[in-house]
């Protein structure tokens, strides 16, 4: 793979990569950004959390071949399993001053339009107000190695309706650094333990900006056994679901949509029965304590399916004789 007439000056766009035992499909990712055609210079920070297989190495070799590109980072000791904010920092330090731009793409995932970054980057340069751009995306299910016919990645209408359903898919998004310089001053004073690392900036951008949505794919999303929110553990999916609740209740009460969190709690306690149900697995979760926080609606109904689905016999039943 050659990047051909790299436009020579600092870099406009930061791409962030992290890289965790991903040498199967790292080539593929580092590829899909060597291969951007575009009218400014970029860079592409590949972060190698302590990696136990060859996925440094191809850092390296990637590194040295396009070094205008290329800026690795290689820890001796994971970062991420510190959970002190130490793996954020060094993204953070390393994304050149001058960029204004920030892209995002994990070591699994990968690009396949080599015009990506410049209609994102063309679409903000026109539009002061508009602060993240996203596309569709391909899913690929490595499980079975095959891509799925639905695309993923919907536009994001409004912040509201962020709030209900997380719209971007990470790898396609494209955003302003000066909005997710101004997230992380907003939330460092903040004790929190969230799952999901991209879902609260989307929030936060959608709130203070603008988004574009393109509808072409850009890039595919690889979806691997037991990743946080495809895991063959039913509990760490509920546990993935409420901690995305806690997010979405989080920016409810301080972002002044206070009157959606009875829906947000609703929504919660269905996707949890609808895990139950798919898994035939009992899934933990206090349903009483949602409803005297939030007075959910339907609350009947809820507690008596709820109860229904803690019962490994009537959970049998429900599943062969019925449906409400």
């Amino acid at each position: 793979m050659e990047k051909k007439n790299m436009p020579k000056g600092d870099p406009l766009v930061s791409i962030r990569c992290l890289v965790y035992n991903h040498e199967p499909y790292l080539r593929q990712c580092l590829d899909g950004f060597v291969m951007q055609q575009t009218t400014f210079p970029f860079e592409a920070i590949v972060h190698d959390d302590a990696s136990t297989d060859g996925s440094a190495a191809i850092i390296r070799e990637y590194a040295e071949k396009y070094p205008d590109i290329i800026k690795p980072i290689y820890e001796t000791e994971n970062q991420f399993s510190k959970h002190d904010g130490s793996l954020t920092r060094a993204m953070d330090e390393a994304m050149h001053p001058s960029s204004i731009y920030v892209a995002s793409c994990e070591g699994d995932d990968y690009w396949t339009d080599p015009n990506k970054l410049q209609m994102q980057v063309d679409i903000m340069e026109a539009d002061e107000s508009i602060g993240l751009v996203h596309t569709a995306a391909q899913v690929f299910v490595q499980q079975t190695g095959a891509f799925k016919d639905r695309l993923w990645g919907q536009p994001i209408g409004s912040f509201e309706d962020e709030l209900i359903a997380n719209r971007p898919v990470t790898l396609t998004t494209c955003y302003r650094k000066r909005l997710l310089i101004n997230y992380r001053d907003y939330v460092k004073a903040i004790i929190r333990e969230w799952r999901m690392g991209d879902y609260p900036l989307w929030l936060y951008i959608s709130y203070h900006a603008k988004t574009a949505f393109i509808e072409k794919p850009t890039g595919v999303y690889r979806i691997l056994e037991n990743s946080a929110s495809h895991s063959a553990d039913i509990q760490k999916l509920a546990d993935f679901e409420i901690s995305a609740f806690n997010i979405r209740a989080y920016f409810a009460e301080h972002f002044h949509h206070e009157h959606l969190l009875k829906r947000l709690a609703t929504n919660l306690v269905y996707k949890l029965q609808d895990l139950s149900i798919k898994h035939d697995k009992r899934v933990d979760y206090d349903i009483v304590s949602l409803y005297r926080e939030y007075g959910l609606e339907n609350y009947q109904k809820l507690l008596f399916k709820h109860y229904i689905l803690k019962n490994c016999f009537l959970r049998t039943l429900y599943l062969k004789y019925l449906s409400f």
